[in-house]
């Protein structure tokens, strides 16, 4: 039976769960531990044995997590159908092979430290997109450390053959209202999902790319494959970056003056075009002008040196930021309204 046919009252407990743990007091909310808890630990942990921490590498642009595999078969009735790759504690680990004690929101402020924004999620037409993740596994096995790409541990309905290896988008979840306080938390915050496998839960951080990820019930575990039940395991996220020209610059810059509601958005986007240059441009929420540009080292100086100047209704009275990795960006620059 998969989510379409299932989530309504999932999620509706999902939701009540929230409240009642907002209510009684519990350390562990939609979001994760609370504040007692130091970053990227285990708040339920003796303080002699910390729980192991998200590793981030932003050289490397990987992000490791730690979880553990789950026992496959608990429930008959869904002949062996998987849903999910990975879910945080509290999730549909039933229908997963991976669960993590550590939140949706700490993976993904983790993801966020190695460049990774929203995408968008795949729907019944069509596909997620997002920027690219190669996922893979690492544990130990008879006193061997192996890693396997984690499609490997993944195999069809029917044919029983492990996926082969592909490229994972990051889509990022969307915002939801925590009915618990009202406040807006990750979508994945409340439901716990990290890495679906079907398009049809969209609040998941990462989406299977694949065709046949429009229908349910596809998927099984390859039990081959699969560590042992509640064997320690690391998920670990690298991020795919595309060839980047030499002598390109990234720059991430915020205007202030006089620099909202006077077209400075498109002034900025136009001149970006001209220059081609890839990015956007967004209004803040302080009264600044938000850019990023990336391009030609030549051509980002220029476009600095216009936003200096700016549209004629405009008074820019000053131009920060700072350089920073290029990211390999293709494409128009854009106006964001987020």
């Amino acid at each position: 039976m998969g989510p379409g046919r299932r989530d309504a009252g999932w999620i509706l407990a999902v939701l009540v769960g929230a409240a009642a743990m907002a209510l009684g007091g519990c350390s562990k909310g939609p979001d994760g531990p609370v504040s007692r808890s130091r970053p990227g630990e285990r708040a339920t942990a003796p303080a002699s044995r910390p729980a192991p921490r998200i590793i981030v590498d932003e050289q490397a642009r990987s992000v490791s997590v730690p979880a553990h595999a789950v026992k496959q078969g608990t429930y008959a009735e869904l002949k062996g159908a998987i849903e999910y790759v990975l879910v945080a504690a509290g999730g549909k680990e039933y229908e997963s092979l991976f669960v993590t004690e550590h939140s949706p929101r700490e993976i993904h402020d983790a993801l966020a430290r190695v460049g990774l924004a929203r995408g968008t999620p795949g729907d019944g037409e069509s596909p997620p997109k997002g920027k690219p993740l190669r996922i893979a596994v690492e544990y130990v096995r008879d006193g061997k450390p192996l890693r396997r790409p984690i499609d490997a541990f993944v195999a069809g309905m029917k044919t029983h053959r492990p996926l082969d290896a592909v490229d994972w988008p990051y889509v990022g979840s969307a915002d939801a209202t925590n009915p618990a306080d009202g406040k807006t938390v990750l979508q994945a915050s409340l439901t716990r999902s990290v890495i679906g496998l079907h398009y049809s839960d969209a609040s998941v951080l990462v989406q299977n790319p694949r065709p046949e990820a429009r229908e349910e019930n596809v998927y099984r575990a390859n039990a081959r494959a699969l560590p042992g039940p509640s064997v320690p395991v690391r998920v670990v996220f690298r991020r795919v970056m595309p060839p980047i020209a030499p002598g390109t610059r990234r720059t991430h810059v915020f205007v202030s003056g006089r620099v909202q509601g006077v077209g400075f958005r498109a002034y900025a986007q136009r001149q970006a075009r001209m220059l081609k240059l890839a990015g956007f441009v967004r209004n803040g929420p302080d009264g600044r002008v938000e850019a990023i540009a990336e391009g030609p080292s030549e051509s980002v100086e220029k476009f600095l040196d216009r936003l200096r100047q700016g549209p004629r209704a405009a008074r820019v009275e000053n131009v920060s930021g700072r350089d920073v990795p290029p990211e390999g960006d293709a494409g128009a620059f854009e106006i964001r309204y987020e």
